[in-house]
């Protein structure tokens, strides 16, 4: 690779070179270290599994991008940074999709039967399940592919195994009837939080259930009349004194004798559930159909009724309702009762609906024999590890709510009724119905010794393995009889941090932190002494991030329309645009309206480093020709400076010292958004429109021209920076920086990667405040030259003389920068005033009071009127002022530096408004 570099940047032939080369050269893959050393500090993340069914969308660009920009600065600080990557099997979604597959073939998974239907999945995953991974590495993600997982890999799947029977063999696991939130769609258990409500306008329907002994009737409320067949009470508030009389009677259930059965006959009783409020105050009671009325089921020592199957139709053989579907049969059920003149009324009545996350049906309350996780201790650890500071939150207020679900959580059911997934390692006895289980498969029934075992046919939970990622992918439990501390457990747990969306706050944070704080306490640490609930949590810290909106800061979603795919934006603009856009809008708790005109911009943010890059390409290739000696430093190299170095190669490396001071600062606090605007405003504005203007002063390589140490220093240090910001803007930037990078060391870089440097620290960099402050000095006269040229109307090439009015200190920065005011701002001269200057051809600043001496008639008026504005902000500037200074109780508070600051403030208000007020009054005609 040489210096010569295309005229027009192209992300789109660079970004997939690199992409592959990183892949290729496993530059970022870790080996377990056989070195004690325990000052090298750790940097492990683990990647937040996508579905192996999931292609790129731009929740996974945002997370992906804050991971790498993170783990590559935490790299290039010298850390062992460690990004492990993964998929998750993702059991519904991937059953789903091959189902949906069979279907299109005329055929389904039970006529495939189990087995063949498993391999079948297989092979599906084969060809497409790794199409997300494949975009990440397009992406550059900088993660060890090494160790890569899959849930269901056989490695994992020996430890979710080992997590089962531990939980079973500690009472921690139970199988029990249940209440469970049923989709109908794919006929599985779903966890609470796979269920989306949405409200919508339904119906309460009033019904009259006949007392048994004739004296009269009660009228029953209930939004579901399609499950009032499963009814085996009726229940009334033991307070509301309108059906007092009436508890412990009787009554009919209606339509329980439709085609000639016999009535049922059911219970009034009383339950504190039952609000007067609601509807009648009377409530129909179905324990296999509704969780409050299993609970209240469970009070009262009710039977268990089921009237609904797997796929939500009626099972009640012999009845005319028999196979119909739930609503059919809701329909059927109403008009049977108006014909029997038992549907007293129906309203009107907004309904909370639950939505199977995953098919968009609706839910089915449905009993039925699940597996279950008793939640203690479990969920007491987790609280402990995070309110005694083990974990810490990003944004804080996620801690509260994990605080609170975690304190109202409910025993996790775990089962899922799938074939695709972790097959849970329980087998039944058919002779004694007791349960085994076991490692591996059992020949004989523990309590009876019957062969005739047959294996559960529920799986479990995908959010179950995916909860013990973070140990089972460093290796636990190790070999049978280890004491399940692998050597890279011992290396890379608890990792550092977690980078997710809040939406998978309680499905998978909230359980990794339950697992990993109950099953790492078993395992010792790495000297050997007993491991404490701080070093047995998952992860150090928790990293919420924002959702992506659209530019009108909508929520996205297919409905809408206003999907952005990732990979069409990264076509158009380039990884490296995407990614700044991204970074440049995120920040802790702020959602991000995704903007392509700010892409745009960032695109040519990338394009105007290419131009610097060739600027100073071409000043090296001069140089090697005029005869100077050109040596690359080594990354991290700062030139002497001596003495007489030039203010403007003072200031940027003063500069840069305060840029990486601040970009480290904002990285930790995860201010990405305020890395990446300071790196932006040091890149294009400070490097490229003020310092690269500048050096030309300095760099001349034509024939004749004297070798100096000054033009040597000049672009020995032009180098330096170019090279240190490149490093600055890697982690955000990597396609870019890499390829820029490698051109400036000609092929023959110093490390295999810019992503295997050092990072630009403060340190590096001598502070140079005094060349701060002078070159800010200066570019304020430039501004100020060029806004009152412009207004003057003074042609862009032609110079034109100034006056400037300063105090010493001023005058003399600018008579020693001459060259610099001629090259920056068309200055041909600068004569020194000793009184304050006005004028329509002045301005006046709090440092100085400057004029460019052009004979040119200003509009009079419109200087007018424009003084005139600037006059009236500084008297509500002196008015606002005035009363901050004036108010007692803030003047007694106030910290000594903020008022020093705010008179300060006042005073140089108070001067500029003078000298504005004197070039009003200066004005012809004032």
């Amino acid at each position: 690779m040489s210096h010569e570099l295309p005229k027009a940047y192209d992300p789109s032939v660079i970004e997939e070179r690199w992409a592959r080369y990183w892949v290729e050269e496993r530059l970022f893959d870790v080996a377990t270290s056989e070195d004690t050393d325990e000052s090298r500090k750790k940097f492990t993340i683990l990647l937040p599994p996508p579905n192996v069914t999931g292609r790129l969308h731009m929740g996974h660009m945002l997370n992906q991008t804050e991971m790498d920009i993170l783990t590559r600065w935490h790299r290039m600080l010298g850390e062992t940074a460690v990004w492990v990557p993964g998929t998750d099997h993702a059991g519904i979604a991937t059953q789903m999709m091959v189902e949906r597959q069979l279907a299109s073939e005329g055929t389904n998974r039970r006529a495939l039967g189990r087995e063949a239907f498993v391999e079948r999945v297989w092979k599906w995953k084969c060809v497409y399940g790794g199409a997300i991974l494949d975009q990440m590495k397009r992406l550059g993600v900088s993660v060890d592919w090494s160790r890569e997982y899959f849930t269901m890999d056989d490695r994992l799947s020996v430890a979710v195994k080992e997590c089962f029977v531990r939980l079973w063999e500690q009472g921690l696991i139970y199988r029990g009837a249940y209440i469970v939130n049923w989709d109908p769609a794919i006929q599985t258990a779903v966890s609470d939080l796979e269920v989306e409500h949405e409200e919508r306008l339904g119906k309460i329907y009033h019904v009259r259930y006949p007392l048994a002994d004739g004296t009269g009737s009660i009228v029953v409320a209930t939004t579901r009349p399609e499950t009032m067949l499963g009814d085996v009470a009726v229940a009334v508030n033991p307070a509301d004194e309108r059906y007092t009389a009436v508890i412990g009677k009787m009554v009919k259930l209606p339509l329980s004798g439709v085609n000639g059965g016999p009535e049922r006959e059911i219970p009034i009783l009383a339950d504190d559930w039952a609000k007067p409020e609601f509807g009648t105050g009377a409530v129909k009671v179905t324990p296999a159909h509704d969780p409050n009325d299993f609970a209240i089921g469970q009070r009262h020592g009710l039977p268990n009724l089921s009237i609904l199957d797997e796929t939500a139709h009626v099972t009640l053989p012999g009845s005319h309702y028999d196979g119909m579907e739930r609503y059919a049969a809701r329909e059927k059920i109403v008009e049977d009762l108006r014909e029997s003149g038992l549907l007293v009324d129906v309203k009107d009545h907004t309904l909370s609906i639950g939505l199977s996350q995953r098919t968009g049906v609706v839910i089915e309350p449905r009993l039925s024999q699940q597996w279950f996780i008793r939640i203690q201790p479990l969920a007491d650890k987790a609280i402990e590890a995070v309110d005694k500071g083990y974990i810490r939150f990003t944004p804080d207020q996620y801690r509260k709510t994990y605080d609170e679900w975690m304190k109202n959580i409910h025993d996790w059911c775990i089962s899922r009724q799938l074939w695709w997934g972790h097959r849970i390692p329980a087998w039944h006895c058919a002779k004694c119905g007791e349960i085994t289980v076991a490692r591996e498969t059992p020949q004989a029934c523990g309590k009876c010794g019957s062969n005739d075992l047959t294996q559960e046919t529920d799986v479990l939970d995908t959010w179950f393995s995916s909860g013990l990622l973070p140990f089972t992918v460093f290796g636990w439990p190790g070999a049978e009889g280890d004491s399940g501390l692998t050597p890279d457990l011992a290396e890379f747990y608890p990792t550092e941090l977690l980078v997710t969306g809040f939406d998978i706050l309680f499905f998978w944070v909230a359980r990794m932190i339950m697992l990993g704080s109950h099953f790492m306490l078993d395992v010792p640490m790495p000297d050997g002494s007993k491991r404490t609930l701080k070093d047995a949590v998952p992860f150090r810290e928790v990293y919420i991030h924002a959702l992506v909106r659209d530019a009108d800061r909508q929520k996205m979603s297919k409905t809408k329309g206003n999907v952005i795919d990732p990979i069409e934006i990264v076509t158009k603009y380039g990884t490296d645009a995407v990614r700044f856009t991204l970074a440049s809008m995120a920040s802790p708790g702020t959602d991000i309206a995704f903007s392509e005109s700010r892409t745009e911009g960032y695109r040519a943010f990338a394009n105007k480093i290419w131009n610097a890059a060739r600027f100073l390409f071409m000043q090296v290739d001069l140089a090697k020709e005029a005869g100077y000696k050109v040596s690359m430093l080594a990354s991290g190299t700062v030139p002497e400076l001596p003495e007489n170095t030039p203010l403007e190669t003072r200031w940027i490396f003063g500069r840069l010292n305060a840029v990486s001071d601040e970009v480290a600062r904002s990285l930790t606090d995860y201010r990405f958004d305020e890395a990446a605007a300071a790196i932006y405003q040091f890149f294009w504005k400070e490097f490229c429109d003020w310092y690269l203007e500048l050096v030309k002063l300095r760099l001349e390589f034509g024939e004749g021209t004297e070798k100096n140490a000054t033009t040597a220093l000049t672009l020995a240090s032009l180098v330096a920076v170019f090279e240190a910001a490149l490093r600055l803007l890697s982690p955000f930037m990597p396609f870019l920086t890499e390829e820029l990078w490698h051109a400036l060391y000609e092929g023959k870089p110093p490390a295999k990667s810019i992503a295997l440097t050092q990072y630009p620290q403060a340190r590096d960099f001598a502070a140079d405040d005094a060349s701060v402050a002078a070159m800010t000095t200066l570019q304020e006269i430039i501004t100020t030259v060029r806004a009152l040229r412009k207004e003057l109307g003074v042609p862009e090439r032609e110079a034109a003389p100034i006056r400037l009015h300063a105090e010493n200190r001023v005058l003399a920065l600018a008579d020693a920068n001459r060259d610099m005011l001629a090259k920056m701002a068309r200055v041909s001269e600068v004569e020194f005033a000793t009184e304050a200057l006005s004028g329509t051809n002045a301005r006046a600043t709090a440092g100085f009071d400057v004029a460019v001496v052009y004979e040119r008639q200003i509009d009079v008026a419109a200087e007018r009127e424009r003084l005139t504005k600037e006059l009236g902000k500084l008297e509500k500037g002196l008015i606002a002022a005035e009363r901050q200074l004036g108010n007692e109780a803030f003047m007694a508070k106030a910290p000594a530096h903020i008022v020093e600051g705010l008179r300060k403030q006042a005073a140089e208000t108070k001067m500029l408004y003078d000298k504005v007020k004197a070039a009003l009054d200066a004005l012809p005609g004032a």
